[in-house]
């Protein structure tokens, strides 16, 4: 079988970076805005 191999370019790793930046970031300010409406 022949199966290709997709080479990731640095734009995309810098585009995943920033997207798990901003779900963890989110995830954060979700925990902070919980544990201070307690």
């Amino acid at each position: 079988m022949n199966e290709k191999v997709v080479v990731s370019t640095d734009s995309d790793n810098a585009a995943d970076a920033v997207a798990a930046v901003a779900l963890v970031a989110i995830f954060v300010a979700t925990c902070v805005f919980w544990v201070a409406s307690q």
